[in-house]
Order: structure tokens, then sequence, then C-alpha cells
């Protein structure tokens, strides 16, 4: 579910900023999609750290690409297409802070996440972290499992 929200939202972009699909091992290719604005909520360290991983694996299973802009040195993505071939993988780690997610937020201009949340799923974290149990799920409800 998750995955697939993500993907929707960066082809619904890229068709709005006329940015076509490449092969996800053709190297060079820096037209893209800001990936602070479409990854990050400056309201949630969570829902930004989900975002993150999330594209990870859109990556691993070469359905998007992730490369710096040649004009400003800014990191952006890409669905793409996935190549015959194997793909190199590579792995990098993120680190970051509330503080950071708030301070991007104000860098970029972002006043609020660009991918829509499951519903509830702020209430259940609040109740996680309060040491309350969450409600039980609706039998034949969505899942949010990759």
């Amino acid at each position: 579910m998750r995955l697939q929200r993500l993907n929707d939202v960066m082809a619904a972009k890229m068709r709005s900023h006329h940015v076509e699909p490449k092969a996800a091992d053709e190297a060079g290719e820096t037209e893209g999609l800001d990936l602070m604005s479409l990854l990050v909520n400056p309201e949630s360290l969570c829902e930004t750290a989900e975002n993150f991983f999330d594209l990870s694996f859109l990556v691993k299973d070469a359905r998007a690409t992730i490369g710096v802009d040649d004009n400003t040195g800014l990191p952006v993505c890409r669905l793409a297409e996935a190549p015959d071939g194997a793909v190199p993988k590579t792995q990098n780690v993120v680190v970051l802070s509330m503080a950071d997610c708030k301070s991007i937020g104000e860098l970029w201009g972002i006043d609020r996440s660009q991918l829509p949340r499951e519903q509830g799923a702020r209430e259940k974290a609040q109740q996680a972290a309060q040491g309350r149990p969450p409600p039980p799920e609706d039998e034949g409800g969505e899942s949010d499992a990759y």
C-alpha cells in the first residue's frame, strides 16, 4: 500500500512536470523530482523516515532512481523502467533529526507532506508512545505490509 502510494504520487508529479521515466541503469540522468520536497514532512520525523524507507524499496527494485541535479546540486528522484539485466546495488545512510526535518521544511518551503498518510496513523503512533495498545483492526481493512 505505502509503496504504491509513493509510486502514484511520484507518477502524478512527474506527469505534471513533464518528466519521463528512464531506464534505471541509464547513467547521467539528473532530471527529476525534488527529493526533499517529496519525502520530508516537517511535522513528523517518523513519516519522513518512512518515506525515505519506502523510496529505498523502489530504488532497490529498480522502479526509481536518485541523482543530483546538475543545475542546483540538490538531490532528485524519478520513477524508472526496470532494465532487463541486474541493477548494481548501492547503500547509503541518511541521518535526520526532527530539527533537520523542520529546517528542511523551512529551507525548501515545505508546509505539509506531499504524500497522503493512512487515516488514523498519527493517533495510533500517539497511543503507542503512551503505552496504550492500538484499537483492533477492522476485518478486511487495508494493510501497510510490504
